[in-house]
């Protein structure tokens, strides 16, 4: 018992050192033992029903004290004062309960066993988020509850809304197995950090359809096969657990009918009519315009005017928001052009969401002023999003994916704040609990836009991990976001990584190992450095195989290839790292059980596809270019001229050559691409809306996780938006000298492109990306070249943006 208590007070004096600087040793802290403290709850008419409950709980579950509940504050007991009747209240010198909504203010008086805790607000919820503050600044051990003496608080959130989309349906890596009791931990786990929304998912039809009979039985429709229940059902259930907290409830609800039919508009708003009144609560809903759905705003518009009257029937002050999602030009242009002349009061106001073709700056700035933007930021991918990781290696691309455990703290902290002065706070776009720190950040940071995230993160480890651990969690985190920002072959940290988090879980016990963050980071730590100590075998073998490619002019083209492929093949023959396998697929088990994170298309996890968090269904697949040159060894043996054989061989040894006075730019690698333009910084443009980013292609096929014989090359491009151009810009070059392109278009848009030097001159026309993919070439206008410069410039014609792969610069004279 002493040392736990000597432990509390070394602890507390760290943090309160830590807060007040130079200062600190002229008034030493107090630890308040507030180990037999009651609750006092002055005010229960206001204050959220589940409040009190989750206080009391999660103190006993970190610190095993039940604490009981008083009628009246005690005159020789320690209390937690909960309170909105301000007028008994005298706050200390310094301290002023906020006027604004969910602000609130903590303080504390006495010392010893009479030491009194207050958390007050002006209204109910402002308690509920004093209870997660404190939470977060309690001192915990077993049997051993403190606060230090010295804390104090007033604040009120910068930021109106602050929630995360929590869908039940199976386009969710883990969410579609929890049980109610789970989502309400998860729910605690939110409003410790200031979340005031959760968003569900209310898509019936969960894609566009032709085919009226798709909403029959709507109430009992599972969209997937680990639904325990309907989405129809479990929805209420956490519409009345959300109202329990006081928490607002959002709905994201796509429009799937073409609702110029009658029988579709019927059907679309009867389930609406039917569904709304048996919600508990709902407080907002939001129509994505696409992501999905197709439907024009000319239509789209006057529809949610009726759908708008049918919501208020049921819930009077509920707003309906709607997205401009891949709108085009002309879509954005009738949205605007309705809002602006029909000022409709029933709109609520516009989302900013993945796919909107302008940044949050435009989409202010284009809407008047009397509607809310809420941002609807992507913080669960990492690739093929709406704020993509910058930079990601091509391996971490295909292997960790674009829903892989990607805790991304400082990216997300910057996105969060270049970003969010334009809106009016923001519900998040969540596909599971891989992103669970993302979550906390945004929160966070949308409560206090000043906060340093460093600290926000060692909340987090003190919160979910314990004391203990708290400095090396963090540690280790910041360590896998980190990882994401260099080449995979270089991350020589990994294995030291792992150990870090090897060494977490010995350190803090069994309650950190039974913990499911825990488990996901130790997961995600493992399979990095499995990853890299297979990348580096894979490139070993390519390498060797291109040695024996390079001897085709000695010994000819078949028996090189023959020796490439022994070279290949010693992938399937060497197993590496077989432990770091092994251990994957066992805490895959784990993860399922604790979490529902399905990291498997197969039995038992039964993921939607590879690219929704199914990282064991990456490990064995190559991570160089072995598959594309299989195929090609296939071809060039097809062929009967020798010369032929060996010319296309060699064009292979020698892909990336430009010749002499030539040059290579691979777009994909931000190692490999020196003359491509960013007209904008990550750091101001973190959307790339107005510069390029590196676009990643689906390797894996999301049905049977067959490979495509691709290069790697290929797979990841240079990616600009439909009004912005991919730009390279050469200098030094010989005036005198002629010079051709060549390029690689390949990309998931298969875009429409045209190339033009210099402005002026063009190189081609309208030209589609290849279905199967090869460098094409054209000729420069000596003209474009003659001031020993030049710029190229791809320009959209037709599809969602610019994608180019390669480009070579070649001398020809």
């Amino acid at each position: 018992m002493v040392k736990a208590i000597v432990g509390i007070l070394v602890l507390i004096a760290f943090s309160a050192a830590s807060d007040q600087g130079a200062d600190a040793h002229v008034h030493a802290p107090v630890a308040l033992d507030l180990s037999r403290a009651v609750i006092v709850v002055q005010t229960p008419e206001t204050i959220p029903p589940k409040a009190v409950e989750m206080l009391q709980e999660e103190i006993a579950k970190r610190s095993d004290i039940e604490l009981p509940l008083a009628e009246a504050r005690p005159r020789s007991k320690a209390a937690f004062v909960l309170s909105t009747a301000l007028e008994t209240l005298a706050p200390p010198a310094g301290i002023e309960v906020p006027d604004q909504a969910e602000g609130y203010a903590i303080w504390t008086e006495g010392a010893g066993r009479r030491a009194q805790v207050f958390l007050t607000a002006k209204e109910g919820r402002g308690v509920l988020f004093a209870i997660g503050r404190l939470l977060r600044e309690l001192h915990y051990s077993s049997g051993e509850l403190a606060l230090r003496n010295t804390f104090q608080v007033a604040t009120s959130p910068a930021y109106r809304f602050r929630g995360h989309q929590l869908g039940y349906r199976h386009g969710a890596n883990s969410y579609d197995l929890w049980s109610v009791k789970q989502y309400e931990q998860y729910l605690r786990d939110l409003i410790i950090f200031g979340a005031n929304s959760v968003e569900l998912v209310s898509d019936i039809v969960n894609d566009f359809t032709d085919n009226a009979a798709e909403y029959a039985g709507a109430r009992d429709k599972k969209d997937g096969p680990l639904l325990a229940l309907p989405q129809w059902q479990m929805n209420l259930k956490l519409s009345a657990l959300l109202d329990a907290y006081g928490l607002d409830v959002w709905l994201w609800e796509p429009l799937a009918g073409d609702v110029t039919k009658p029988e579709f508009a019927a059907a679309e708003m009867q389930w609406r009519r039917e569904f709304y009144a048996e919600m508990p609560r709902i407080d907002h809903i939001m129509i994505p315009g696409g992501d999905p759905g197709n439907t024009h705003p000319d239509v789209l518009m006057p529809w949610m005017e009726k759908q708008a009257a049918v919501l208020h029937a049921a819930h009077p002050r509920a707003g309906l928001w709607v997205s401009n999602q891949k709108f085009t030009p002309e879509e954005n242009a009738s949205l605007f052009n309705y809002i602006g002349t029909n000022q409709p009061t029933w709109l609520a106001g516009l989302a900013y969401g993945p796919g909107t073709e302008m940044s949050p700056k435009e989409l202010r700035e284009r809407t008047p002023r009397q509607y809310p933007i809420r941002h609807y930021p992507d913080i669960t991918h990492n690739v093929r999003c709406q704020y993509p990781a910058p930079g990601l290696d091509r391996i971490y691309a295909q292997t960790l994916d674009r829903e892989g455990i990607n805790p991304r703290p400082t990216q997300e902290a910057q996105t969060c704040r270049v970003t969010s002065p334009f809106t009016n706070g923001f519900v998040s776009y969540s596909d599971g609990c891989h992103d669970d720190l993302n979550k906390a950040i945004w929160t966070a940071l949308s409560w206090d836009p000043n906060v340093n995230v460093e600290e926000v993160v060692q909340d987090y480890a003190r919160v979910f991990f314990g004391e203990a651990v708290a400095d090396d969690v963090a540690q280790g985190l910041l360590a896998l976001e980190q990882a994401m920002m260099k080449p995979m072959a270089e991350n020589a940290e990994a294995d030291s990584v792992l150990a870090l988090w090897k060494q977490i879980g010995k350190k803090g016990g069994p309650d950190v190992r039974r913990s499911w963050r825990y488990q996901m980071y130790l997961f995600r730590a493992t399979f990095d450095a499995y990853i890299h100590a297979r990348l580096l075998a894979d490139l070993e073998y390519e390498a060797q195989a291109y040695t024996e490619l390079r001897r085709a002019p000695q010994i000819g083209a078949a028996p090189a290839i023959k020796a490439a492929q022994v070279a290949l093949a010693q992938a399937d023959m060497v197993r590496v790292r077989p432990e770091l396998r092994f251990n994957l697929e066992q805490m895959g088990l784990t993860l399922l059980k604790s979490c529902g994170l399905q990291l498997s298309m197969d039995e038992p996890y039964r993921a939607r596809n590879p690219e929704r968090g199914a990282l064991l269904d990456k490990l064995d697949r190559p991570l160089n270019d072995r598959p594309w040159l299989e195929l090609q060894f296939q071809n060039i043996l097809k062929e009967q001229d020798a010369g032929e054989q060996l010319r296309r061989l060699l064009e292979i040894v020698n892909w990336e050559d430009p010749g002499p006075g030539g040059f290579y730019d691979d777009l994909g690698n931000t190692r490999k691409q020196p003359h491509l333009v960013h007209q904008t910084l990550w750091e101001n443009d973190p959307g790339f809306v107005y510069g390029p980013q590196e676009a990643h292609y689906r390797q894996m096929d999301n049905a049977d996780k067959s490979i495509l014989p691709v290069r790697l090359s290929w797979v990841d491009q240079a990616e600009t938006g439909p009004t912005t151009p991919v730009l390279l810009r050469y200098e030094g070059l010989d005036p005198n000298a002629r010079f051709r392109v060549r390029a690689t278009y390949f990309g998931r848009y298969g875009s429409v492109m045209r190339l033009v030097a210099d402005a002026q001159y063009e190189i081609h026309g309208e030209l589609p990306a290849q279905k199967e993919p090869w460098p094409v070439e054209f000729d420069v206008p000596q003209a474009a070249t003659a001031d020993g410069t030049l710029e190229l410039a791809w320009h959209l014609i037709r599809n969602r943006g610019v994608q180019v792969s390669e480009v070579w610069l070649i001398r020809v004279q």
